[in-house]
């Protein structure tokens, strides 16, 4: 497998953007396609990522205001936060953001979404604007994005949210999986849960990856962080499902004696490397979320 973890073009028209979140590097990337029709964002980053995402894009040499689609992958304040403010600084009144139909209000009245966001990012998360209803396209699984000859699949992925969607360029074999799969390292190719409480359901999550397994992608993309390409890129599947049976083995050692503040305590252990794509400010705060996460969203599986 072939790692890419930088702003920069990785395969001909395909780039992926550091958004430099929180001022660090390697927390939150954005995939960007080119064609001669136009270009695609695929999720915005947080509220105040725009500036980044725009002037990279110039230094890649992609004429911003060709962009024709934001495409989100859920509702959560770090993909779809930057939303509004790039479709504001675009000279373009066609482009439209894409996002399932559950989410489409979040986008229009974006204020439940930033309390949220702000709840697990403190100062970090600055505060969204909303979007235009003209310029919000939901989206419908399996729905096919056409942009000239490109062609872009939805693929409904619940799991780590209910609202999750996944992007798959068939001409590329690449799949865009925003946070369904987990997050990624890419120095160590670990990759890890992104179990957020409360919107994480286990069950949910296993049968995505059962039908992501199925997609013939050989590069995947996550959103935190990087491209992982390659004919064995599918093994990233198999990395995540491990990531999260560590967890499941952990809870269910609990069920004859539970306790659960003892429980979450152990799962936060677990997940202390998954947090590392966090300010380290909010990395206390990052476990808690996703331990609790996890545990409500393995008893959703089995109740």
């Amino acid at each position: 497998m072939e790692i890419f973890d930088r702003t920069g073009e990785f395969e001909r028209d395909l780039f992926y953007v550091d958004t430099l979140a929180h001022n660090m590097k390697r927390s939150i990337g954005v995939l960007v396609c080119r064609n001669k029709m136009g270009n695609i964002i695929f999720d915005s980053g947080m509220p105040n990522s725009s500036n980044e995402i725009l002037n990279s894009l110039l230094k890649l040499g992609i004429d911003p205001d060709s962009t024709r689609f934001i495409l989100l992958t859920h509702r959560h304040i770090d993909h779809a936060g930057g939303s509004a403010a790039l479709l504001n600084k675009l000279h373009s009144s066609h482009t439209q953001a894409g996002i399932h139909p559950f989410s489409a209000k979040h986008l229009a009245e974006p204020s439940k979404v930033f309390e949220g966001g702000k709840e697990l990012f403190g100062s970090f998360a600055t505060r969204m604007s909303p979007v235009q209803n003209s310029s919000i396209r939901t989206l419908q699984d399996n729905e096919e994005i056409y942009l000239g000859q490109e062609v872009v699949e939805v693929i409904y992925s619940p799991g780590h949210t209910s609202d999750h969607i996944s992007y798959f360029i068939p001409s590329k074999k690449i799949l865009y999986c925003g946070d369904i799969v987990g997050s990624f390292n890419p120095k160590t190719h670990k990759v890890y849960p992104t179990c957020l409480y409360p919107s994480f359901d286990y069950q949910k999550y296993k049968t995505t990856i059962k039908r992501l397994r199925s997609i013939n992608f050989e590069t995947l993309v996550f959103s935190h962080f990087g491209v992982v390409i390659g004919k064995d890129t599918k093994q990233i599947l198999d990395y995540s499902l491990e990531s999260h049976q560590t967890l499941e083995k952990i809870v269910k050692e609990h069920n004859a004696k539970p306790n659960k503040e003892k429980l979450i305590q152990e799962i936060k252990v677990a997940l202390k490397e998954a947090t590392e794509i966090f300010p380290s400010a909010v990395r206390e705060r990052a476990a808690e979320y996703m331990a609790r996460g996890f545990l409500k969203g393995f008893y959703l599986s089995v109740s």
